[in-house]
């Protein structure tokens, strides 16, 4: 970024020198020759790098991390459109579909979820890599589409108050999961998927409903899932229907298609509770139809969204020598770390183990790749490594956990709102792909920062990280 800066000063300050020379040069064309006018301007004449092409501009731009991007689109109108460019965004996703994704945060309040999305840039806090007690504020936020146009009198406030008890009674969605810089929200009372959009450009389009679907059924269960099909190149959204033990009825809908179409019965009856795990075009669940007497080898599930079936997804081996009970799935979640599938597995009160499948659908090669061994025993969910070689993890609902393996210390970050005090985790690789590039010309695209889509401002929230020195200060 100095580097732009810097050239894109010189740039501005020598382009007005010229346009100063070439006014004195017409002044003086009378008494003075036209060779000299030409070398003077010659002399502050050369290239700067907004001189270069526009695709090479476009290439070196995309590979700035996603703070400096949001920097440069703010130097100035050429730097912006370069950026609004369909090519950046096409390039910048390019390089980073396969890296780790960014953790983002929102309230949980008693009443109901925000639409606000925090993004923890973790390592560009002040004394990251010092172990100090200190606190720092999240300043990023990006905004998800409302539920309703109009203030919803039924709805949560800012400080979470509501005149009715369900806790999901406020205007705001859920998220389903994330998928190549989409996030596929859902109705969070019926659990209908029914938004599809991109936080980072605002973006966002309305899934239509199903034909037979009946809000009024409330007794069924919805379970979803979003992914992509590299074959047809389709952004494809799955329901599960469970209206009892043995109706359920498996839909699909491909982004930008006229209507939702049958795709069979579903075999298992994944986790619901669970955040889906997408990963080499199939959407992952943790299964719970095992008896309590039985192995649970098997408990991986997942739907491919290429040949649009269901499939196994062979679990650690040591899962069927040693029996887990169906509440012990509960104790465990699916996850992506470093571009492979993983499983932090927290059963019998034991120390987080974090297994990682390095070749996907091969059961020999999960390997154990750590023991959170630092005194801390409870569910935990890992996000993903960081620079220095630190484990991040949300635990608790409410705490960010460091762990290095090397030098086996941690360091425990309280994630702090005035009126919440549990949050919702978000792994998420960001993008600046259009919906309107990929879904074709049948989708209707809107854009959350529209006059008619605006913040009220009794929305909006602050939240810290607040570095603590004893795990019993955090989390318990």
């Amino acid at each position: 970024m100095t580097f732009f800066f810097h050239y894109l000063t010189r740039n501005n300050r020598f382009s007005k020198r010229r346009k100063s020379l070439k006014s004195a040069a017409a002044q003086n064309s009378s008494s003075s020759g036209r060779d000299d006018e030409q070398q003077q301007l010659a002399a502050y004449h050369y290239s700067t790098i907004i001189d270069l092409p526009s695709h090479i501009l476009i290439d070196i731009l995309s590979r700035l991390p996603l703070k400096s991007i949001f920097i440069s689109r703010c130097v100035c109108k050429t730097w912006h459109i370069l950026i609004s460019d369909p090519l950046f965004a096409t390039l910048h996703f390019d390089r980073n579909s396969g890296s780790n994704p960014e953790l983002y945060l929102r309230t949980d309040f008693s009443t109901c979820i925000s639409r606000t999305l925090h993004w923890v840039d973790l390592e560009s806090f002040p004394g990251y890599n010092h172990a100090q007690c200190q606190w720092a504020k999240i300043n990023a936020q990006f905004y998800l589409p409302k539920r309703y146009p109009k203030p919803n009198p039924k709805a949560c406030t800012s400080n979470g108050n509501s005149n009715r008890g369900n806790r999901r009674a406020g205007r705001e969605y859920d998220i389903v999961n994330s998928c190549n810089g989409f996030l596929c929200l859902r109705k969070p009372f019926h659990r209908n998927p029914c938004i599809i959009c991109n936080p980072i450009t605002g973006e966002y389009v309305t899934i239509p409903k199903p034909a037979a679907e009946d809000d009024k059924k409330t007794l069924r269960t919805v379970i979803s899932g979003f992914g992509y099909s590299f074959r047809s190149k389709q952004y494809k959204v799955l329901r599960l229907v469970f209206d009892d033990f043995l109706n359920r009825t498996a839909e699909i809908y491909s982004l930008g298609g006229a209507a939702w179409r049958k795709v069979g019965n579903a075999p298992w009856s994944p986790i619901a509770g669970l955040f889906p795990t997408y990963l080499n075009g199939v959407i992952h669940w943790v299964c719970d139809d095992i008896e309590d007497d039985q192995s649970c080898s098997d408990c991986i599930v997942g739907f491919d969204f290429e040949d649009e079936r269901f499939c196994v997804v062979p679990a650690p081996p040591h899962f069927a020598k040693k029996p887990k009970t169906r509440d012990n799935l509960y104790d465990m979640n699916l996850g992506v770390l470093g571009g492979c599938l993983s499983i932090c597995d927290v059963t019998y009160f034991a120390p987080p183990d974090i297994w990682v499948m390095k070749d996907y659908g091969v059961q020999e090669s999960w390997i154990k790749q750590l023991s959170v061994d630092n005194g801390y025993f409870g569910i935990c969910r890992p996000i993903k490594y960081l620079d220095d070689g630190s484990l991040l993890l949300f635990c608790k609902r409410r705490a960010l956990v460091l762990y290095n393996p090397v030098e086996k210390n941690t360091r425990y970050l309280l994630i702090h709102e005035d009126q919440s005090m549990i949050f919702e985790a978000i792994t998420h690789v960001p993008s600046f792909l259009s919906l309107k590039d990929v879904g074709g010309d049948n989708l209707t695209v809107q854009n959350i920062n529209s006059r008619s889509d605006q913040f009220e401002p009794e929305e909006s929230e602050t939240l810290f990280l607040i570095e603590m020195r004893k795990a019993g200060e955090l989390l318990y």
